[in-house]
């Protein structure tokens, strides 16, 4: 009889850009050391990774965020690093695009976030988590186009 099934976790993020094609990068409140990361989190119980990424952007963001099925723009399975951890699956969306009156409703979740900026390519490649940052290649704007990635950590476990 075959193993059940290891039941990966699931994280989904959202690109987040303004009209100059910078990214809505935000810096968790637990430990500001932390490299940044994308408005996003873990897939809970019975919820698509499409309502994850809109809850999250009501939560942490407090936006109600237009984001589509059509707006998948990278699915990533990650290898464990760790003993004891396992795989997962991490899906991005490519998100709205954000004018100054949007910006200026945004009102952290203080409890997960503690700062939000936007930050050029250059600048969100240095600042995000590498993993984070290798998922996102291309233009930020392609609905249609995603991208399968599979990172893994050979000999690191």
């Amino acid at each position: 009889m075959p193993s059940p099934a290891p039941g990966h976790p699931v994280t989904a993020a959202v690109l987040i850009t303004n009209l100059a094609d910078d990214l809505l990068i935000v810096q968790p409140a637990k430990d500001k050391r932390l490299p940044w990361h994308l408005p996003g989190g873990i897939v809970e119980q019975d919820e698509s990774p499409l309502d994850a990424v809109r809850r999250e952007g009501r939560e942490e963001l407090g936006l109600d965020l237009d984001v589509q099925e059509h707006d998948l723009f990278a699915v990533e399975w990650l290898q464990a690093i760790r003993p004891g951890r396992r795989d997962r699956i991490a899906f991005l969306f490519a998100g709205p695009v954000l004018t100054k009156d949007d910006t200026d409703r945004i009102t952290l979740q203080r409890a997960e976030l503690g700062a939000w900026r936007w930050a050029n390519r250059a600048e969100a490649e240095s600042m995000l988590h590498a993993a984070i940052a290798a998922r996102i290649v291309g233009p930020l704007q392609t609905p249609g186009s995603a991208v399968y990635r599979e990172t893994r950590h050979e000999g690191t476990l």
